[in-house]
């Protein structure tokens, strides 16, 4: 009920049919207006480093392709520090959210578009390596 008041969708990965139906119904009310978070890793990243990225699921970023909508690529600093630095417990930090410039897929040359999730993994990846200085 929770996911349903707030307009959220999950994808089962093993189910490649209801992924497509996911992909298929955000980019509808992308279109329409509506915007998403995703979180393209697709799960919580649990590395010892934040710079360690995991490989993003590349079909996430087929809405914004098929949208023709902007990504706008968000790094969060230290969100560790609330839940697994602390694990089991929750406790306050400090956490730096920052967005990035617009990401614009029909402005991305032929072979960037094809990897787009890992040319806005870069992205984020440096705007992670800035914070962390």
């Amino acid at each position: 009920q929770v996911f349903k008041c707030m307009k959220a969708y999950m994808m089962d990965r093993n189910d490649i049919r209801q992924s497509l139906q996911v992909i298929v119904n955000v980019t509808n009310e992308v279109k329409n207006g509506r915007n998403y978070l995703i979180f393209p890793e697709g799960t919580r990243n649990r590395n010892e480093s934040e710079l360690d990225l995991l490989p993003f699921h590349e079909g996430s970023f087929k809405i914004a392709t098929k949208a023709g909508c902007p990504i706008v690529p968000i790094a969060i600093h230290n969100s560790a520090g609330i839940f697994e630095a602390q694990f089991p417990k929750m406790r306050p930090a400090k956490v730096i959210v920052e967005y990035g410039e617009p990401i614009y897929p029909d402005k991305l040359d032929k072979e960037e578009k094809k990897h787009i999730g890992a040319y806005t993994q870069n992205v984020i990846l440096e705007m992670l390596k800035e914070m962390n200085q």
